[in-house]
This record gives structure tokens, sequence and C-alpha cells, in this order.
């Protein structure tokens, strides 16, 4: 069974956020305006930079269900788990999607994934997450 999932760039979406914040102040220091019009025009920027960031590291993600194994495509890169190997999946909820850390029996680190819920239409997660505890495995709440 495939179901699409909405997938972020994490490090290209905190790089163009952050970069945006700044030279969207660098511009303003060059104009002879009062400090909070300055602070209150960067706020205003704040959701405008997000969309671009979002639209910028947006990555559509396909996951795949196998008899005995999860498959993970996105941005041409293909990771593949065995359902028995996963130990557990730690969800991290966030205003803007979720952080999804899949714990695998025997290995230190996770493999993550940021799930993007900002400016894009509902995609599979919910059927993906009832597939996957149907299969046994324990989702962790964090």
């Amino acid at each position: 069974m495939e179901y699409k999932i909405h997938t972020l760039h994490r490090g290209k979406f905190i790089w163009i956020l952050l970069g945006g914040l700044f030279a969207v102040g660098y511009i303003l220091s060059f104009f002879e305006l009062r400090e909070l019009i300055k602070i209150i025009a960067l706020l205003f920027c704040i959701p405008a930079i997000m969309f671009l960031g979002a639209k910028l590291s947006y990555q559509d993600s396909t996951w795949t269900i196998d008899s005995n194994r999860l498959i993970i495509e996105k941005a041409g890169k293909t990771s593949e788990v065995a359902i028995d190997q996963i130990e557990y999946i730690k969800n991290h909820m966030r205003s803007g999607g979720n952080l999804l850390a899949i714990y695998r029996k025997g290995k230190s680190t996770p493999m993550r994934v940021w799930r993007n819920k900002l400016f894009v239409h509902t995609d599979q997660f919910e059927e993906l997450t009832a597939r996957l505890r149907e299969l046994g495995i324990e989702f962790v709440i964090a």
C-alpha cells in the first residue's frame, strides 16, 4: 500500500527562514524609520518568509508498506526498514508538521523525517499511522 506524505528538507527550510529574516532586517536597516516600525515590518514579513521556505524546501514522499518492510522514497532517495526491525516511532508534533523519528532495534540514531502541514493540502498521514499501528508498531507522542 502506498501513502503520499508531504515532507520538507528541514535544513533548507531553516536556512531560508533565518536567511530571509536576516535579509529583511538588513534591508530595513537602510531606511530612516523608527526602530519600532522596523520591528513591526519584520514581524509582518515572517508569514511570507515561512511560505517561501515551505515552498522551496518541499519534498513529496511516498511511503510504501510491503508485507514486511517500510520503504520511504523522497528527493530521489530510497530508505528501507524491515517492519520487525522498527522498535517504535516517536512523533514530535509541531504546529507546522510532525518530526517523525523511526527508532530501529540495535541502532542508536533514528531515521528522521519532517512532515509538512504548512501551505499544502491534506496528505495520507492518518492512514499511514493507522496501518503502522495495525502492524504492531508503537507510536510515542513527544
